[in-house]
């Protein structure tokens, strides 16, 4: 039998996640993170990571977060998602936190950051999810 943390834990198991490098990473208490090594196809044609890789990452640090507090037999999906971009990243490697600040009976907020391997921040945004049963 497989208990509810095993199938959240196959959730993270997407071809997606692992054509772009994705690595996982905490998943509990409403905090949620994936990291990821800079490789040459992340960039654009400037020479840094795409702004898309950025948000994926923030958004998946945010799956990890708010799926660490959905009771059994809930999935979510994202519903809005707002990313600033505050520096520009080129090499080493980018980490992507994530927190709930809000919750209710259908509607999850979460906030993330990314950042670089100096700790310098490269991103920040705000999510809003939806609970489903």
């Amino acid at each position: 039998m497989v208990n509810a943390q095993q199938s959240m834990e196959s959730a993270d198991d997407s071809p997606f996640s692992r054509l772009i490098g994705l690595e996982d990473g905490r998943s509990d208490s409403g905090i949620g993170a994936v990291s990821l090594e800079v490789q040459p196809q992340h960039r654009q044609s400037a020479g840094v990571v795409h702004g898309g890789l950025i948000a994926t990452m923030g958004d998946t640090a945010f799956f990890r977060a708010v799926r660490s507090v959905l009771a059994p037999g809930e999935r979510t999906t994202t519903i809005e998602l707002k990313v600033n971009f505050l520096a520009p990243a080129a090499a080493g490697r980018l980490t992507a936190t994530a927190r709930v600040i809000s919750q209710s009976p259908r509607l999850v907020v979460a906030e993330m950051e990314v950042r670089d391997h100096q700790r310098r921040l490269i991103a920040q945004g705000l999510g809003t999810y939806l609970r489903m049963r």
